[in-house]
């Protein structure tokens, strides 16, 4: 009998199935999330909406009363009544690898939920583009990705053009540029450096890869040795997933 017991304790143990039948479609993901900086590393954010849609979802346990989400990205749950909508949106403006999970209740008291992968890569851009260019480029800070990321980054891709705009005065007179990117990872270890000499006129695009960068705040340093001579950026960091 005492052995009976214990047997069934261990078989009652297990949950039943439920009785929400859930299939949930997404759209709007995975993407990449775009951050434009200026000069002073302010930022500008060009959001995600992710979309996801219960309209396949069905209950034999009663009449379904909400479908849910858990972002995953450290923001709060969301949810709708179900008769009043069969999708949930939410904007997601930060990057990573988040855990998602989407969600049904009926009126008998029945759950289920869907685990649901939610990847965004980050795309970071300085543009400093006129006719008659700056004295002196603008460096280009990568921030982190979002804390609540289930995974790190594998790679990070760095373009950045220098162009020496052509001098159309007389004064300065027309002259090359000497232009030193530098990349410092999150511990402030110089990680890449290279110097290029930039004619009259004349562009020049470093490029830079890292597999899995160390999780943290990116530099990119970027100085102009020449004084009196104007240039154009265009800085792109990619950071994948």
């Amino acid at each position: 009998m005492a052995s009976c017991f214990l047997l069934s304790g261990c078989i009652g143990g297990e949950e039943p199935p439920s009785l929400i039948d859930i299939s949930v479609e997404m759209e709007g993901a995975p993407g990449v999330i775009h951050f434009v900086k200026d000069a002073n590393n302010g930022s500008s954010v060009e959001q995600m909406q992710v979309t996801f849609d219960f309209t396949g979802t069905e209950s034999s346990g009663g009449a379904l009363t909400e479908f849910w989400l858990e972002p995953g990205d450290g923001t709060q749950r969301i949810s709708t009544n179900a008769a009043d909508s069969k999708t949930l949106s939410r904007d997601y403006v930060s990057f990573g690898t988040f855990q998602a999970y989407a969600g049904a209740n009926d009126s008998g008291g029945n759950s289920a939920s869907e685990e649901m992968m939610i990847s965004f890569n980050g795309a970071f851009h300085l543009n400093q583009t006129s006719p008659t260019g700056v004295d002196e480029p603008a460096d280009l800070h990568i921030d982190s990705m979002n804390m609540n990321s289930i995974h790190t980054p594998l790679k990070l891709e760095i373009s950045s053009t220098i162009t020496n705009v052509e001098n159309t005065l007389v004064v300065p007179p027309p002259d090359d540029v000497e232009i030193t990117w530098q990349l410092f990872d999150p511990s402030g270890e110089l990680i890449a450096t290279h110097t290029q000499v930039i004619g009259e006129g004349q562009s020049y695009t470093w490029t830079h890869n890292e597999e899995n960068p160390m999780v943290g705040g990116w530099e990119l340093i970027i100085g102009d040795a020449v004084d009196n001579e104007n240039v154009n950026q265009e800085t792109t960091a990619l950071v994948s997933f």
